[in-house]
């Protein structure tokens, strides 16, 4: 009797290792995939809100206040250990009824940065030093590179690309089947400087 016991406790001993080094498995792969996810969400946040700037710079509507609140670089780790405190936490949150307005205040500020150029500014830049047609591909590659402190995203570039186009200071091409973007060409801009010193040399001539 007490070596079948004693094979009873062993097998038993052994389903659950197993069963313990299979939750872990989950456990890590699930912790991978939030990870993941928390990383898309950030993207997507990042273009969504670069897409509203983007808008608001053509219409001239003001940027909504953004509700949602920005995932914590710590992960999903904390959220169990942080649960009751976030419970007790939204007790006072009429106060966030009131940050709303300085943050249009705040953003409009950045806006009027003069320090901080515009994505359309800098794509213009960006092309004015090309000597042919680039794709988006390529024009996101080559602004990140020049621009390595600020995050480039291909959906930003590609919009305001749309955006110069439709106002006439970007020219679109297609190559092959894939579609390329350049600066679009002077009517007369540079010859207005030149024939404005002929004028003052013949003025001082005469």
């Amino acid at each position: 009797m007490p070596d079948i016991a004693t094979s009873l406790t062993d097998q038993y001993a052994a389903r659950v290792t197993a069963d313990i080094e299979r939750v872990s498995q989950e456990r890590e792969q699930v912790r991978a995939e939030i990870s993941a996810l928390q990383q898309r969400l950030g993207t997507l946040e990042s273009d969504h809100q670069q897409l509203l700037k983007l808008r608001a710079t053509l219409t001239g509507e003001p940027v909504a206040p953004v509700a949602a609140v920005e995932p914590s670089p710590s992960g999903t780790a904390a959220e169990p250990e942080e649960a009751g405190k976030k419970a007790g936490a939204k007790v006072p949150r009429p106060r966030s009824s009131q940050p709303p307005a300085r943050a249009r205040a705040d953003r409009r500020g950045k806006k009027a940065a003069p320090g901080e150029a515009t994505w359309g500014e800098v794509l213009l830049s960006y092309l004015a030093e090309q000597q042919g047609p680039q794709s988006v591909a390529e024009i996101t590659n080559g602004v990140s590179a020049a621009h390595p402190a600020r995050t480039v995203q291909a959906t930003v570039v590609r919009n305001t690309l749309e955006a110069l186009v439709a106002r006439g200071k970007v020219q679109r091409s297609k190559q092959a089947r894939s579609v390329a973007y350049s600066m679009a060409p002077r009517q007369g801009g540079a010859a207005q400087p030149e024939q404005k010193q002929e004028d003052v040399k013949s003025s001082k001539s005469a």
